[in-house]
C-alpha cells in the first residue's frame, strides 16, 4: 500500500513535457518570427489576423510547454518582443506602400482623364505621349504591379491595354 501510494504521488508529479519539447516549441517560435520578418520585407501587404492566430497558437503552445516545466520564459519575452515589433514595422511599412501606390495611381488616373478627353476630339495619344511624372507612376506601378492590391492591378491594366490600344 505505501509503495502503490508513493508511485502514485510519483506519478502525479512528473511532467507532460520534456526539454526536447521546449526546444521544439521555442524553434518553432522562432522559426514563424523569422518567417513573418522576412515576408514583410518581400511583400508590403498582408492578412493580419491570419498571421496574429498563427503566432498565438505557437505562442500558447509555448508557454504551456515552459509553465509545465517551470522554466523561465525569458525567451519567449524576447521572441515576443521581435514578433511585435516585426508587425508593427510591417503594418507600418505596408501604409506607406499603400500610400505610394494610390499617389502613382492617381497621378496616372488624372493624366489619363485629362488625355481621354483629347481622344475623344480626335487627337491620338500614345505611350510616347507620357508626361515624365506620369511615366515614373507608370514604371512603379509596373515595378510594384505583384504587391499592389486588386483593385490599382485592375486600374492599372485598364489604363495600359487602353494606352497601348490607341
Amino acid at each position: 500500500i505505501i509503495g502503490a501510494s508513493a508511485l502514485a504521488m510519483f506519478s502525479c508529479d512528473t511532467k507532460n513535457y520534456t526539454e526536447e519539447d521546449r526546444v521544439e516549441v521555442t524553434t518553432n517560435l522562432e522559426n514563424y518570427v523569422d518567417s513573418v520578418e522576412t515576408a514583410i520585407q518581400m511583400i508590403p501587404v498582408h492578412n493580419w489576423s491570419v498571421i496574429d492566430e498563427r503566432y498565438d497558437s505557437l505562442d500558447s503552445r509555448a508557454e504551456k510547454v515552459y509553465n509545465d516545466l517551470k522554466v523561465e520564459d525569458d525567451n519567449l519575452d524576447m521572441i515576443e518582443e521581435r514578433y511585435e515589433t516585426a508587425v508593427e514595422n510591417g503594418k507600418a511599412e505596408a501604409e506607406n506602400f499603400e500610400r505610394t501606390a494610390n499617389m502613382h495611381m492617381e497621378n496616372v488616373e488624372t493624366w489619363w482623364d485629362k488625355t481621354a478627353a483629347d481622344i475623344e476630339k480626335g487627337t491620338k495619344s500614345t505611350a510616347e505621349d507620357i508626361e515624365t511624372a506620369t511615366q515614373e507612376s507608370m514604371d512603379w506601378l509596373e515595378k510594384n504591379y505583384d504587391k499592389l492590391s486588386d483593385d490599382s492591378k485592375k486600374k492599372y491594366e485598364e489604363i495600359t491595354i487602353r494606352l497601348n490600344k490607341d
